[in-house]
């Protein structure tokens, strides 16, 4: 299937515990995909990182807010995912196109607005316990990711796999003025190095208040995980 012990050890669950939902994840990721278009979305190991942080965390209903629907796939396999885990899902997401969604009634609210200079305030209403980054304006992205973290929330990126990752970013020769908006770049990357500093790159990353990890998997998602508040748990291996 996958090496479950690096893992788990990211997840800080034990290694039986992400087998099971590996296998619970299979099953309805598997069927999610067949039945949905098949359009870049999630992968399996991606979606099976994201499940085991959040079943870790205990919760009996999670308030996840999402970033860039497009055609809302991504949203329909967190929604079913968390379902069959026995998490009641409340899923909110943003973007500034209406398209097809794909998502079940009840699996998810659609939002059509730019909150760009409104991410604090769409946090404090909404109180979400994960926020799902899956859009590439730079400011958007940055925007929700300061706020997120000043609230001690999960934070999901993602897009954050090296070979979607843009060396000329990082080497500072491609200017971000001027490229905010250009949906080619994957931002999420370049906007965690600006809040949690360029450790990031190396895979693991611990700070004062959050620990980061990059799974680099087929487009790659990046754990951010609160060492303060609420959501930041027991550490168990």
């Amino acid at each position: 299937m996958f090496d479950i012990q690096p893992l788990s050890k990211i997840c800080h669950l034990p290694e039986t515990r992400m087998m099971e939902i590996a296998r619970t994840v299979m099953e309805v990721w598997t069927t999610s995909i067949v039945a949905l278009p098949r359009v870049k979305t999630l992968d399996f190991v991606e979606v099976v990182a994201m499940m085991a942080v959040l079943d870790r965390t205990g919760l009996n209903t999670l308030r996840l807010l999402e970033l860039g629907t497009q055609h809302g796939i991504s949203a329909a396999i967190l929604a079913r995912c968390l379902g069959r885990l026995g998490i009641r899902p409340a899923i909110v997401t943003y973007d500034i196109q209406s398209l097809r969604h794909f998502f079940e009634p009840g699996e998810a609210e659609f939002r059509c607005e730019d909150i760009t200079d409104t991410c604090g305030g769409v946090l404090d209403e909404l109180d979400p316990h994960v926020v799902f980054l899956d859009a590439h304006p730079w400011h958007l992205t940055l925007n929700m990711t300061v706020e997120a973290r000043r609230r001690n929330k999960l934070i999901f990126a993602h897009d954050v796999s090296d070979d979607l990752w843009n060396e000329r970013l990082q080497g500072g020769r491609l200017s971000l003025e001027g490229n905010e908006t250009n949906a080619l770049i994957p931002w999420e990357r370049k906007v965690l190095e600006a809040v949690f500093g360029p450790e990031i790159h190396g895979g693991h990353h611990v700070t004062d208040d959050y620990e980061i990890d990059l799974v680099r998997s087929t487009y790659g998602v990046a754990l951010c995980q609160p060492l303060k508040g609420p959501l930041a748990g027991e550490r168990k291996t």
